[in-house]
């Protein structure tokens, strides 16, 4: 049986949450409602769920430091904000789960649907990314937290040499020849880490320039990487790339 609470002060929004809820999953049992996140508190503490919806802003006790006093957390968590670019981009790089207000029957059904999938806890050190983050938005974020089989493991953006496509999982090779494979695709990760320099020079292949050791003119064009792998360029994007690769390399 899944038990799921919602704390959110704003009473239409719990019971938004609930409908929807129910209709997309009506064998999942909601053990709690509260929009006093004081009585939510102290409820989950003798009553833990497997999932909890969350509102951030709310009176006497915001969602941060309302499991800042649940730590370390024994379930999964699903933050229910009306924040900006700048919150979403945290979340998505402590692979914390949320969604934006208003909230639809699409996105609580995509949502639930990502979280039976994976069915990992969030970690002490997801909630340290997020946040660090949500303390001071112009930090700027040097790790990621990588979905695995298993739970997530938390990388250094810099040691991240490239990423290659493996059909909707992602292989991240990284500076110490470890290899993680995540549930995520690669436009998902390109997403993420295009802002960090990353660059996707192939359909399978995301890429670290800062770890392109050489540059191959054959065949449309070919990059040698840190852990000598050969990686191909697409013809479409051979030019750009390569300009942009001699440029780095000329002052390497």
């Amino acid at each position: 049986m899944t038990k799921i609470i919602i704390i959110d002060d704003e009473a239409h929004c719990t019971n938004v949450l609930k409908h929807l809820i129910e209709r997309a999953h009506s064998d999942y049992t909601i053990t709690g409602i509260f929009t006093n996140p004081l009585e939510g508190l102290e409820f989950i503490k003798k009553n833990p769920p497997d999932l909890l919806f969350l509102d951030i802003e709310m009176p006497n006790l915001n969602g941060f430091t309302l499991l800042d006093n649940l730590l370390p957390i024994d379930f999964d968590v699903i933050f229910t904000t009306a924040y900006d670019q700048y919150a979403i981009k945290a979340f998505r790089y402590s692979a914390i789960n949320y969604l934006l207000k208003p909230i639809t029957e699409r996105s609580i059904v995509k949502a639930l649907s990502g979280w039976e999938s994976r069915r990992k806890k969030t970690s002490t050190k997801q909630w340290q990314i997020l946040n660090d983050y949500m303390q001071d938005p112009k930090r700027d974020i040097s790790q990621i937290a990588l979905p695995t089989g298993v739970g997530y493991k938390i990388v250094e953006i810099q040691n991240i040499v490239r990423c290659q496509s493996d059909s909707n999982y992602t292989n991240i090779f990284c500076k110490d020849q470890h290899k993680i494979l995540i549930s995520r695709t690669l436009k998902e990760i390109e997403e993420l880490l295009y802002e960090k320099g990353f660059i996707r020079v192939h359909q399978s292949h995301l890429i670290n320039p800062q770890y392109v050791k050489g540059i191959l003119k054959h065949d449309g064009g070919s990059l040698i990487m840190h852990d000598d792998v050969e990686i191909p360029v697409s013809r479409q994007k051979a030019k750009q790339i390569n300009e942009i690769l001699e440029t780095m390399l000329r002052f390497k």
